[in-house]
């Protein structure tokens, strides 16, 4: 038992080594980024940043560089053709060693001596996402209001397990990503437990004018889990009321059934966006929701 320990404990080492061999490989001889400048091309990208890009990094910033980009989530990988075809893509590269993937960026902006920024525009006429609750769901996205109407909590504190709490509220009243079993197969969505006397209200932003020929399109979900549904004979819908400005756009009923409901309307730019979520008896309504911002091409003739 000790020789397999000692065996396990040693190839764990060179396994390590054999990763520090291959980063200092690909780094090569280049100099480290001086953190001002990761820290001045991590700022840029957040300003540039709109909602439903997919932000990305080269794969050759060490892990105290890395350390910039705290909790902006980029990652290191090239994006995917489907990707690059259907979103924008913000690319936080080193000058010297730019990284293997998208060619031709539609901008390019220079960051002191080792860095430059990419922002590669959507190479398709396909419905691009501009913003996905699921993916771009942060702090003072979701409020609690009790009655409906009257701001009770907003959502900001941070959880253990991911996501955001609700101060003064149950701990079963929070926004973050789950997966749930809804309609036989597991769904990743956003946990929406409705509450008794209240609403939870999450806002969606306000959407930028489309360009000529596409529409602004919000492409709604909801759907309860398959166990709290068949587990509770009678259980009570689930409304989600859609506002944009100060005008009632939608509703997407979600019954005591199992599998999603869906629901798509037209958007109008400028104005933030609204989800309201109530019911008259919250009992086991492990609810969850998808919503997206979409740029539709309008159908040709």
């Amino acid at each position: 038992m000790k020789a397999t320990s000692s065996a396990l404990i040693l190839c764990g080492l060179i396994a390590g080594l054999a990763g520090l061999d291959l980063q200092v490989g690909l780094r090569g001889d280049l100099a480290p980024v001086p953190q001002a400048e990761m820290a001045e091309g991590v700022s840029r990208m957040k300003a540039v940043r709109r909602p439903g890009d997919v932000l990305v990094h080269s794969p050759l910033f060490s892990v105290a560089e890395l350390k910039a980009f705290g909790d902006l989530q980029a990652r290191p990988d090239r994006p995917r053709p489907e990707v690059l075809a259907a979103r924008r893509v913000l690319l936080l590269d080193r000058a010297q060693a730019p990284m293997f993937g998208p060619k031709n960026p539609a901008q390019t902006e220079a960051i002191g001596e080792h860095l430059v920024l990419k922002v590669f525009e959507p190479s398709g006429d396909v419905e691009v996402p501009v913003f996905d609750l699921l993916t771009d769901l942060g702090p003072n996205v979701l409020r609690i209001e009790r009655p409906v109407g009257v701001l009770k909590s907003r959502c900001t504190k941070r959880r253990a397990e991911g996501g955001w709490s609700c101060p003064g509220e149950a701990e079963w009243l929070y926004a973050a990503p789950r997966t749930l079993r809804i309609g036989g197969k597991n769904e990743e969505c956003v946990w929406a437990h409705p509450t008794t006397g209240g609403a939870v209200v999450f806002t969606l932003p306000a959407p930028e004018a489309p360009a000529a020929g596409q529409d602004l399109v919000l492409e709604l979900s909801g759907g309860m889990a398959d166990d709290a549904v068949t587990g509770t004979p009678g259980g009570a819908t689930v409304t989600i009321q859609a506002t944009q400005g100060s005008k009632k756009i939608g509703r997407l009923l979600v019954p005591n059934k199992v599998g999603w409901h869906r629901l798509e309307l037209s958007l109008e730019p400028g104005a933030p966006v609204d989800l309201s979520i109530t019911t008259p008896r919250d009992g086991r309504r492990h609810h969850c929701v998808n919503a997206r911002i979409v740029l539709r091409p309008q159908d040709k003739p």
